[in-house]
């Protein structure tokens, strides 16, 4: 009960005035949306991979899945070309509007081959206004609260995962996705619609975050810190990433776990998840994305290494705890740390960047996992691999540091502007 105390807690900050009555409001109205839209992740998207093996994927076509989720991600650097003419907010909504209402046609959907086209299509639009969500969240949060606002917000879209994950796994093995994934899409529109009602005062997007693409390589070449830190991000995806498509094979083939079954696991998962925001998101006020990036790293390595010796259902119970618990660490980590290192009038560039590479990692690394069990490396010599790569990535981030304050910052860039960008200093993450 300790998590709901903390809740009920923040919650009560907030309605004695401890926030601004506009950021309060719009608090709230996140909140309100977020519940839906846990209510549609957990229901849906999080059963995807184990509903298309049971469709007949193999393990090529899972990883074109996973490559999926990315492939926004890689084009999101033409989502700031389309901003110069619209409003940050309609952008981002319309988008998800048509995104999740795709979920309503897997009603007719009985072929792996179609649904594959259906969630790239989502995919691709679900992820690609990440630069307008993160402009959004940094107008409408101060920079002294927006950490415990969004674990606040993002409590409430983890404790609907929680509710819902073993009532959808119940769902899928009695009546199957046909019938839930439509209802979930309802959730996910509906969701979207409560995001719109937000209060932003976004102004005109600055002339400096509206600038051609050749914008974006400029930053890398003359800011070495954060190039570091995009190296660091791609090293611990690649490592994240490269058997993630193994794992529902894991799951179906080798350990024959059913939905349900899956379904309690993804139930712990979830309320670490939770946890995880109730402790990050003071974390993230206290000393910064970047830190607690870095500790989820560390973390995450624990995920691949379960699936080295898991010959029971339970032997994957720390590997989705410590899925939970990095959910919650690298979604705060990565909107915060991208907001620390960015300049603020240029922070869409920023994050379009960080997107950018977050999504080539993804495109690249089922792919590398799912080639190398094909030419008969052992599975867990990937996860193994994978862990590896993890706890590199750590090493990097270790060397990436935030500037003190904006003169700082500037006197930094200054120095950097002339000098190679890849001349690394050592160790980082």
């Amino acid at each position: 009960m300790s998590w709901l105390i903390t809740f009920q807690t923040r919650l009560e900050l907030a309605l004695t005035g401890a926030l601004d009555p506009t950021v309060r409001r719009n608090m709230y109205i996140e909140l309100v949306g977020a519940i839906a839209y846990g209510l549609f992740f957990g229901a849906a998207l999080q059963f995807i991979p184990v509903v298309l093996r049971r469709m007949g994927a193999s393990s090529d076509l899972l990883a074109l899945y996973v490559t999926q989720n990315y492939w926004g991600s890689v084009l999101v650097a033409f989502s700031v070309i389309i901003m110069r003419r619209r409003r940050t907010m309609s952008f981002a909504v319309t988008v998800w509007l048509i995104a999740r209402s795709l979920f309503l046609l897997f009603a007719f959907i009985t072929d792996v081959g179609w649904a594959l086209v259906l969630l790239a299509f989502f995919w691709i639009l679900e992820t690609f206004p990440s630069p307008a969500y993160t402009r959004i969240i940094q107008a409408i949060y101060p920079d002294n609260v927006r950490g415990q606002v969004m674990s606040v917000v993002r409590l409430g879209m983890v404790a609907a995962i929680l509710l819902i994950t073993p009532l959808a796994g119940w769902i899928l093995d009695v009546w199957g996705y046909r019938v839930l994934f439509p209802a979930a899409a309802v959730l996910g529109i509906l969701a979207t619609v409560l995001f719109a009602r937000l209060d932003v005062n976004e102004g005109p997007l600055p002339p400096r975050q509206t600038r051609p693409l050749s914008g974006l390589w400029e930053i890398v070449r003359s800011n070495r810190n954060f190039a570091l830190y995009l190296l660091g991000i791609a090293i611990y995806g690649i490592g994240a990433l490269l058997g993630f498509a193994l794992y529902p094979i894991v799951q179906v083939d080798r350990l024959g776990l059913s939905y349900s079954e899956i379904g309690l696991l993804g139930l712990a998962q979830s309320a670490f998840w939770l946890l995880g925001f109730i402790y990050w998101g003071r974390q993230i006020d206290r000393r910064g994305g970047l830190w607690v990036l870095r500790v989820n790293c560390a973390i995450a390595a624990i995920i691949p290494a379960s699936y080295i010796w898991a010959e029971a259902g339970w032997m994957l119970l720390p590997a989705f705890i410590a899925q939970g618990i990095i959910s919650a660490g690298v979604d705060l980590g990565f909107i915060n740390t991208s907001i620390q290192l960015a300049e603020p009038e240029r922070l869409v560039e920023y994050s379009a960047l960080q997107t950018t590479v977050i999504g080539l990692r993804g495109m690249l690394a089922p792919f590398v996992g799912s080639l190398m069990l094909r030419f008969g490396v052992a599975d867990v010599t990937i996860f193994a691999i994978g862990s590896l790569l993890i706890l590199f990535s750590w090493v990097l981030l270790g060397g990436v540091r935030i500037p003190t304050d904006p003169e700082e910052r500037l006197r930094r860039r200054r120095e950097l502007r002339f000098r190679w960008p890849l001349r690394f200093r050592y160790p980082r993450l």
